[in-house]
């Protein structure tokens, strides 16, 4: 068994807490409050320039070409979703950018990242940022299924982003590094890494939380 098929086998009791949590059981019948949504997006937005920072930061530490050109192209692609549906949205929504301040989950789930992105094993960096590409594809995917037929769900584009296809690619191709890289760790490597992914998808959890909650710091 490979070890992302392992890893997932300890990560699924939490993905099914995540598409139970009111914001995407919400987000998938288009009945979230609007102002919950812009929450999430302005964080989202956060999110995503911290995200394409750590994915450039692990490329370079990448030693096979394949592997640094992926995560080139991750985070060039984190950084073209976040201007094209952000900004899209923002208009629409009307949220004020310059206004964002990362909530005390968003920072602490980037700084996460950060920190294994520069000073972590580059396997357990990896590990790290594969909840972001897996959990949001498998939610999306879950969404884009069961969501009204009616077409009418105004959260519609954002489903469709994570349910497409060009998302997808970038999955497998994460998910087939991962898998590359585990093969040559040794076996505490693993355990480092298989210790990241779930500490990152119980942090995926929380940022959803935390945007249902419109979280702020209290001082």
């Amino acid at each position: 068994m490979s070890w992302t098929a392992r890893a997932w086998e300890q990560a699924a009791p939490l993905y099914e807490k995540i598409l139970a949590m009111p914001f995407n059981q919400e987000l998938m019948k288009g009945t979230l409050p609007l102002e919950k949504f812009k929450f999430y997006m302005a964080q989202d937005a956060f999110y995503l320039r911290e995200f394409g920072r750590a994915l450039a930061i692990i490329g370079g530490r990448l030693t096979e070409r394949e592997h640094t050109l992926a995560f080139s192209e991750f985070a060039s692609g984190a950084i073209v979703v976040e201007r094209a549906l952000h900004t899209g949205y923002f208009k629409t929504f009307g949220v004020d950018e310059k206004g964002i301040q990362p909530s005390p989950t968003c920072m602490l789930y980037t700084s996460y990242l950060l920190s294994k992105a520069a000073i972590a094993p580059v396997e357990e960096a990896v590990a790290a940022v594969l909840p972001c590409f897996w959990i949001y594809q498998k939610v999306g995917d879950h969404i884009f299924a069961h969501q009204d037929a009616s077409g009418n769900n105004p959260y519609r584009e954002w489903i469709d982003t994570y349910a497409g296809e060009a998302f997808a690619t970038s999955v497998r191709k994460a998910l087939a590094i991962s898998d590359e890289l585990a093969e040559l760790a040794p076996s505490a490597r693993l355990v480092e890494m298989t210790e990241a992914f779930l500490m990152a998808t119980r942090l995926e959890w929380m940022f959803w939380d935390s945007a249902y909650r419109l979280e702020a710091w209290e001082l």
